[in-house]
């Protein structure tokens, strides 16, 4: 067909019928158009035919061309596969039917689409367009007005006539008399006479049985199934005309229904209302305001029913829930409280069990099921008794509900897995009360079933406290007998060290473990020798042993086997406190005898260790000695710095576990130095299986706390370890101690400094992206921690990693030591490096500076030397101390500044450190100054510190953790 030379190209859209999906669908096309005139198809449109033609499409355009290519079969074959693979052709794609369910919801979601873009334009459409004619003669157009459906039925002895008819304003039509096709079954578009319509309320399918004839004849005997099958879901909201039987109108509601109906997307419970009519029940979620129903008697008289709903009525019941606590959300369904993220799922059921008197006085119905089983509304109780056994008791629970008795241990599986559906024996269901599972479920956690009662050890009668079961007439509620002084110990107490020293009475006479968990510097080690002193005084048949004479024995000798008063106590510490001790024993408490088992000289000491009230010994020692020592029969264990024993897999926790000892007693001022494991394994030590298996106690406490922030279970972890961890700070009980100031000082790093920090810091984050940290392998681990120790270096002083370049923290710590120095105050210089301390050794040398240094090479001779004359010189104003050699067993009350020279991981480690200076005997005020090179890894550390700090303060003090940062990448931020 020729094209006129003022002809130039437009873009059309077309309907056409496809066989295969048995739908209409949209095509789009490129015609020749002259003075706005459409003519011959040129091209199919697609996005490079539009390219090619220059045609400019407007947003309206391009959503229908969009539509188009998404519907044609090449996408939708790519779109939708079998088994991972591409159909060949539609009819292989759409033989399985849940593809071709899903194929056909997402083109009737498309249509629905296409059909709301073009209704609201003047884009060209047509319907089956004929391609070899021209466009405009076929094009289309949208009726504003939208078809009304109406429904006519009359009755004959035979049967029912049922005609449908659609209403364009005054005009009836019928849809067999016109070349009525129907475009899109819902919503509701059809075509006729040119014109495209829409059509209330009814799905467009229903007018196919009145496509090619005016009415549809129904036999008598088919007349219910054909209303309910096809007619009832459309008179719903269409008028109806009926001739031969009658239509009755029921608009009297009658009351309401209220039952609980499960909020999937909020995993709650939720109140459904229902109102009842005479011949059907509206839910309040309906939207529906009428519903119609055919009824059928023997006379073959046929009634319609309608029920319309009176909305007055129904809001005036809505009000009256209301001003009873019910509140309505946007769905309609009820709640009794809004905030639905703060409520157990069965909460509204629980209010409503509560409320039912209340309601049944209104005339309100209450239908309490749960999966077709009713809800059981009696008051249950719970009555208990327990019976003392050695190490346990056995308690017996037993759970009342009118007629129903059985034992609380049937719904500890329930308390644990958080359910609270209960089946009783006639099928009802109890609904165990929500505060149960607070009440009890640290009791369902830690007790053992056994014979329909709860076995829990004696050291978690916390649980029963809190349960509300008495103990009176437990052992727990025995006369204990206080601490007073014997007068054996050479000092006098603090009223804290007194309490501290009955509170491991009372633990003693209990027979249970304690750790005493004091900030350092507040005298554990005299509260334990003046324990020891008053329980082998007042306690003297616990330590009466058998001896035999050491003389040989013969007819006429008078040597006998003899007893003797021995405390046997076995004493665990570091090995630069093991002389601590015995100097303190020997100084407070001349009247034990003792023994320091360590050195090379340890098999000499052996035939002694039975025979002296105190053994001292080290970690060390106790490790290679422990085929000995285990054998052994020790009155007391006591482990001082417990926090060596965190490692709950190392070979020091394992060897001091099987130390046979009747009471253990821990002192740690950090029990808490890195994790709550470190907890486990203390409180495993004093009292074994207080918190259960390490496995359970990982994921009941430790990952809820560290992670979730559980404030419930830092509760719980509490109320179990607070009869066996007496903490108190310097801050609360030694008021006669200085006040100790801290100081952060932040040194900028020199400019050649900066310039190679920041370079190592991107090789080690571009390393971090490539190993894809959260995936990496253990030694990639540790080449990570090795280059942090390098940023860390860096940080320090350039010359730590082999770079002769200046330090800006070296300018700043030099000349701050410096002013101190000529001010003639004493000074502890702490760093976890000993590289880094040489650094100012080096300096002191060249400037004929005198100081004593500790590190982790000065032998036990040389360390005491250098704390004496650190004390004593008053030349020596300077000591340098390695974080680890230094962080226990020194007394350094002479010095009035701690300078910190670089941030540790571990915050408690440099709290001991601190605890060397700022303890008993001090005189002067502490100052702690920190240096941090400024925006450095240093910074990072810190802030973790805090974080640390603040978790172990929430279990062992009264703060909650606000926030854990244990991310690699936030350090190198």
């Amino acid at each position: 067909m020729p094209v006129s030379k003022d002809a130039n190209q437009a873009l059309v859209f077309d309907l056409s019928y496809d066989n295969i999906l048995d739908t209409y669908l949209p095509n789009a096309f490129i015609v020749e158009q002259s003075d706005s005139t459409l003519y011959y198809i040129t091209k199919i449109a697609n996005s490079k035919t539009i390219e090619e033609f220059q045609i400019e499409l407007d947003s309206n355009e391009q959503q229908l061309l969009t539509i188009c290519e998404k519907l044609n079969t090449k996408s939708i074959l790519t779109k939708y596969k079998i088994k991972n693979k591409v159909a060949k052709s539609l009819e292989l794609l759409l033989s399985d039917s849940k593809i071709k369910k899903v194929v056909t919801h997402f083109i009737d979601f498309s249509l629905e689409s296409f059909f709301k873009i073009i209704s609201k334009t003047s884009i060209p459409l047509s319907v089956d367009l004929n391609k070899k004619d021209v466009f405009h003669k076929q094009q289309v157009s949208f009726s504003n007005i939208e078809l009304e459906p109406r429904l006519h039925f009359s009755k004959t002895a035979e049967n029912i006539i049922y005609r449908l008819s659609l209403f364009n304003e005054e005009k009836e039509l019928f849809p067999f008399e016109h070349n009525f096709k129907i475009l899109l079954d819902k919503p509701s578009w059809i075509y006729f006479d040119a014109t495209i319509y829409s059509i209330n309320h009814i799905n467009a399918n229903k007018t196919k049985p009145f496509l090619s004839k005016k009415e549809v004849i129904i036999p008598n005997k088919n007349s219910i199934e054909y209303f309910n099958k096809f007619i009832k879901n459309v008179v719903r909201k269409v008028p109806i005309e009926a001739e031969g039987f009658s239509v009755v109108t029921d608009s009297n509601c009658k009351g309401c229904l209220i039952k609980p109906t499960l909020s999937i997307l909020k995993e709650v419970y939720l109140l459904e209302v229902h109102f009842i009519y005479e011949a059907y029940t509206f839910s309040i979620t309906d939207i529906k305001t009428k519903h119609i129903s055919l009824n059928h008697n023997d006379l073959d008289e046929f009634t319609v029913l309608q029920t319309i709903r009176d909305s007055k009525v129904e809001k005036n019941i809505i009000k009256t829930l209301e001003s009873i606590g019910f509140e309505f959300l946007n769905n309609k369904l009820a709640t009794f409280n809004s905030n639905l993220s703060e409520i157990d799922e069965y909460f509204n059921i629980t209010e409503l069990i509560n409320l039912q008197e209340k309601i049944k006085e209104l005339s309100i119905t209450i239908d309490l099921q749960l999966n077709d089983k009713t809800i059981n509304t009696l008051n249950s109780t719970i009555s208990s008794n327990f019976i003392e056994k050695k190490d346990w008791f056995d308690v017996e629970m037993i759970i009342e509900i009118g007629t129903f008795k059985f034992p609380f241990s049937t719904i500890i599986p329930h308390l644990k897995s958080g359910n609270r559906v209960y089946e009783l024996p006639d099928g009802s269901l109890f609904l165990i009360p929500i505060e149960w599972f607070s009440r009890y479920k640290s009791l369902a956690a830690f007790g053992k079933t056994q014979n329909n009662t709860i076995q829990i050890q004696k050291n978690q009668f916390t649980l029963l406290e809190e349960t509300g079961i008495a103990t009176e007439n437990s052992s727990f509620n025995k006369e204990i007998i206080p601490y007073k002084t014997t007068g054996n110990i050479k000092a006098t107490l603090r009223n804290y060290q007194e309490e501290g020293v009955n509170w491991l009475v009372k633990n003693y006479q209990l027979g249970l473990g304690s750790c005493l968990a004091d900030d350092m510097g507040l005298g554990k080690t005299i509260q334990s020798l003046a324990y020891l002193d008053f329980v082998y005084t007042h306690f003297e048949n616990n330590f009466i042993i058998t001896e035999e004479s050491t003389d040989s024995l013969d007819l006429f000798s008078s040597n006998q086997p003899t007893t003797t008063k021995r405390l046997k106590a076995l004493v665990v510490a570091p090995s630069s406190l093991t002389y601590n001790w015995f100097n303190e024993t020997k100084r407070f408490a001349p009247h034990f005898t003792r023994l320091n088992y360590t050195g090379i000289d340890r098999k000499i000491k052996r035939k002694k260790l039975e025979k002296v009230d105190l053994v001292f010994t080290s970690y060390s020692s106790l490790l290679k000695d422990i085929n000995l020592l285990k054998i052994l029969h020790f009155n007391f264990l006591i482990i001082d710095e417990s926090q060596q024993i965190k490692n709950r897999n190392s070979k020091i926790y394992k060897a001091i576990n099987t130390i046979n000892a009747e009471h253990k007693v821990s002192l740690s001022g950090t029990p808490i130095e890195n994790s709550l494991s470190d907890l486990w394994s203390q409180m495993q030590f004093i009292n074994p299986n207080l918190l259960s298996t390490y496995s359970f106690f990982e994921s009941h406490f430790k990952k809820p706390i560290e992670k979730l922030f559980d404030t419930q279970k830092v509760k719980e972890l509490k109320s179990l370890i607070n009869p066996y961890l007496l903490r108190r700070t310097k801050s609360e009980v030694a008021k006669d101690l200085p006040e100790i100031s801290e100081q952060i000082f932040y040194s900028e790093m020199a400019e050649e400094q900066a310039k190679l920090y920041e370079n190592e810091k991107s090789i080690i984050r571009n390393y971090l992206i490539d190993k894809q940290i959260n995936r990496i392998e253990q030694n990639s681990k540790i080449s990570i921690l090795n280059a942090l120790s390098k940023l860390r270096q860096l940080a320090n002083h350039p010359v730590m990693i082999g770079e002769e370049i200046p330090s800006g923290k070296f300018t700043d710590v030099s000349a701050y030591v410096e002013t101190l120095l000529q001010a003639k105050q004493k000074i502890l210089v702490f760093s976890s490096y000993t590289s880094h301390l040489k650094i100012y050794t080096d300096w002191c040398d060249a400037n004929n500076t005198p100081y004593s240094l500790l590190t982790g090479n000065t032998n036990v001779k040389d360390r005491e030397s250098q704390v004496n004359n650190f004390q004593k010189d008053d030349s020596k104003l300077l000591f340098f101390i390695s974080l680890k050699a230094g962080g226990v067993g020194l007394n350094l009350t002479k010095a009035s500044y701690v300078i910190l020279l670089d941030p540790w991981w571990n915050p408690f480690a440099e709290l001991q450190a601190i605890g060397r200076a700022h303890r008993i005997g001090q005189e002067n005020q502490v100052n702690v100054i920190r240096f941090i090179a400024k925006d450095t890894i240093e910074e990072k550390i810190n802030q973790l510190q805090q974080t640390k700090k603040d978790i172990s303060d929430s279990i062992i003090e009264n703060s909650i953790p606000e926030e854990v940062l244990n991310r690699i990448d936030y350090i190198l931020e």
